[in-house]
């Protein structure tokens, strides 16, 4: 009996996938085929060129780049020379060394998609920490408003597309939290009370106002309010008004907020960014935002901003119907039905044998 249990046990262990990895059912794969057929041809649309990233890359090219926490969330495996290999785990870190290796100023500015797998190691506790498909925009070589806009209101057309108009984008603003404390180690612990939406400590010297800034949650009219309210320093209130002139520019479906405790995660973001959420998903289905200083540390140095997709966190009734099946071709022998649907097939029509 406790061979038996043994050998079950075993055999459960095996049929396991590893944390981070997953299997898709033939209806759930056909969804997700639309989704990302959907976002490529929104990203085709608004004139980006698809890009390709490697599945591996030796790691301590990234480990400056990456925080304890993004570090013990990536795979890394051995190769035959023994170096050590990373997984890709977030496809805008490959991207930018490919980037920065590649690019020269005569090619700026640079419009890229990209649709990749990535892998993180999650414990199996954290089911919605889990990612496994990005789809991003880059946009590299442009600074200041428009480029942010354009970014901006591209992840706004794209949740139309998939019929995600529910959803919510939260902007936020890394230049304020460096505006407030100029260490690293203050902008750190100061994001993470702010992330953690609650006041930030007595130490900081942070006025009444600074700290109602950092706590705000409201649309762009509120905000501009609250600023004609508010007594700020002039480098602050300079970050503040950008970040306002960036929302107006935004159309008002799907919805945007200014929230200051939006940081979108990433170690490497250094001006806006942003999140999309929805009401029918349990984390971001989005994250993006400013890296000026990324692709600097591939050797070009240049400004670039852009979001990614998640799209397995997307709400599972997003594209959700079912393609009816094709007809079968009518014919009386094989060759017979091959032409017929060979034809159909020419003139762009679904038809099975």
């Amino acid at each position: 009996m406790i061979e038996r249990t043994k050998q079950t046990t075993d055999h459960r262990h095996r049929l396991r996938l590893p944390t981070g990895t997953e299997t898709m059912h033939l209806l759930e794969a056909a969804r997700h085929r639309r989704i990302t057929r959907v976002l490529e041809d929104r990203f085709t649309l608004w004139g980006y060129t698809p890009a390709e990233t490697p599945l591996v890359d030796y790691v301590e090219v990234y480990r400056p780049l990456l925080s304890e926490k993004s570090m013990r969330d990536t795979y890394r495996a051995v190769d035959r020379q023994g170096e050590v290999l990373a997984v890709r785990a977030d496809t805008t870190l490959f991207l930018a060394k490919q980037l920065g290796l590649h690019l020269c100023p005569e090619d700026l500015p640079v419009r890229v998609w990209y649709n990749d797998q990535i892998v993180r190691a999650e414990g199996e506790d954290e089911i919605a920490g889990n990612e496994y498909q990005q789809a991003g925009v880059e946009l590299v070589g442009t600074n200041g408003v428009e480029s942010d806009v354009e970014v901006l209101t591209i992840l706004q057309d794209t949740l139309q597309a998939l019929g995600l108009s529910e959803a919510v984008i939260h902007i936020g603003s890394h230049r304020i939290i460096t505006e407030l404390t100029s260490s690293d180690d203050g902008r750190e612990a100061m994001a993470r009370h702010v992330l953690a939406r609650r006041r930030v400590p007595e130490e900081f010297g942070l006025s009444r106002d600074e700290q109602d800034l950092l706590l705000f949650i409201g649309d762009a009219p509120a905000f501009e309010q609250a600023l004609e309210r508010w007594t700020l320093p002039a480098g602050v209130r300079s970050a503040a008004e950008d970040l306002l002139v960036r929302a107006v520019q935004l159309e008002a479906d799907p919805a945007v907020r200014i929230d200051l405790s939006e940081l979108a995660a990433n170690d490497y973001y250094s001006g806006i960014a942003f999140s999309a959420y929805h009401p029918d998903s349990t984390a971001a289905i989005t994250r993006g935002g400013r890296y000026d200083e990324l692709l600097g540390h591939f050797g070009f140095d240049a400004p670039s901003v852009g979001f990614s997709m998640f799209t397995r966190k997307l709400p599972a009734t997003t594209l959700s119907g079912i393609e009816p099946a094709p007809p079968g071709a009518p014919g009386s022998t094989l060759a017979e039905r091959i032409a017929t649907a060979r034809a159909a097939h020419g003139r762009g029509e679904r038809m099975r044998l």
